[in-house]
């Protein structure tokens, strides 16, 4: 095992780890959100209407006015900035580069990362294809050729390094940080699954369908990419996943409510949450079964204590 094991132990008390994600989200948050407030001020002054400011930031893009693929870019250039910061600083501060929080060795799998998009993007189709099959009405075909040509441009080139700045910093970086203090996979899996639902408490699912039930599954979510990650000893089965996932829903299938208000192929007229966590969780198992099975993952290495052969030797000398 590499991942969590073969990590330097320069500066890797807790309060370097704050301090990357702290400078990390102040980069992001200056530079990554310039194409954003630029998008908000030329509206504002097109329409006269401060309220504009107000709908954009909520994410109401139609009652402002705003182009959905406009939209879509400037929000992902704040990941894009924010993972570039993070692998920046975690190299300057730490001394650890790109591969080695991925996976811990010198090199990144990108099989890895196809496969677990494959899977997870055909099972997401299928079971789709299923629920428009058995109710139709439930859904709204949209296609505006341009239009469409363009998400789909966005969505394969910008998303994947939005859901990799995720993977990264929490299934990567952080999952580093406490296995090293902890020396425990469960403790590893639940830290971040829990983390990276309450990232996602602002999203505005939590407000149209209840926090409660939206945190299930966002948490069961982080569970699937933890649990695939700890198996493979690297995040990049969990990058391919999660790209997949989002990528779905930014040019498939979108809702009302949704963080991704795209103009997808289809739009589902009504949407169940408890449908849809129950569906995240069956897509999951199978999803983890067949790349279990691709790769040949032990179960067993879940229990086994976290090695450190750089901090011991540390200590040692």
């Amino acid at each position: 095992m590499n991942h969590l094991e073969n990590i330097s132990p320069k500066r890797n008390r807790w309060y370097w780890y704050l301090l990357v994600f702290g400078l990390s989200y102040l980069i992001a948050n200056i530079i990554g959100s310039i194409p954003l407030m630029v998008l908000i001020f030329s509206k504002t002054m097109q329409s006269g209407d401060a309220g504009v400011a107000a709908a954009i930031a909520k994410g109401d893009i139609a009652a402002a006015g705003v182009d959905s693929n406009l939209y879509l870019a400037s929000m992902m250039f704040v990941f894009v900035v924010f993972l570039f910061a993070m692998i920046f600083l975690v190299r300057k501060i730490q001394g650890r580069s790109w591969p080695q929080v991925v996976n811990g060795t010198s090199r990144v799998r990108w099989r890895h990362a196809l496969a677990g998009f494959a899977v997870w993007g055909v099972l997401n189709i299928l079971l789709m294809g299923v629920s428009i099959m058995i109710s139709p009405e439930d859904y709204e075909f949209r296609f505006d050729g341009w239009q469409f040509f363009w998400l789909v441009v966005i969505s394969f080139v910008m998303i994947p390094l939005q859901t990799t700045c995720e993977e990264y910093g929490f299934r990567g970086y952080l999952a580093q940080g406490i296995g090293s203090w902890m020396r425990n996979r469960w403790a590893v899996l639940i830290i971040t699954s829990v983390a990276f639902g309450l990232m996602h408490s602002a999203n505005p699912e939590v407000k149209e369908y209840g926090y409660g039930i939206m945190m299930a599954q966002y948490i069961t979510m982080g569970l699937i990419l933890g649990v695939v990650t700890l198996l493979d000893d690297g995040i990049e089965v969990a990058m391919g996943i999660h790209a997949a996932n989002n990528i779905f829903a930014s040019v498939l299938l979108t809702f009302k409510g949704s963080v991704l208000p795209t103009a997808a192929l289809f739009m589902a007229k009504e949407t169940d949450p408890v449908i849809d966590f129950v569906s995240v969780v069956v897509v999951g198992v199978v999803a983890v079964v067949i790349l279990a099975r691709i790769y040949k993952w032990r179960f067993g290495v879940m229990n086994e204590r976290i090695e450190l052969p750089n901090f011991d030797k540390q200590q040692a000398e």
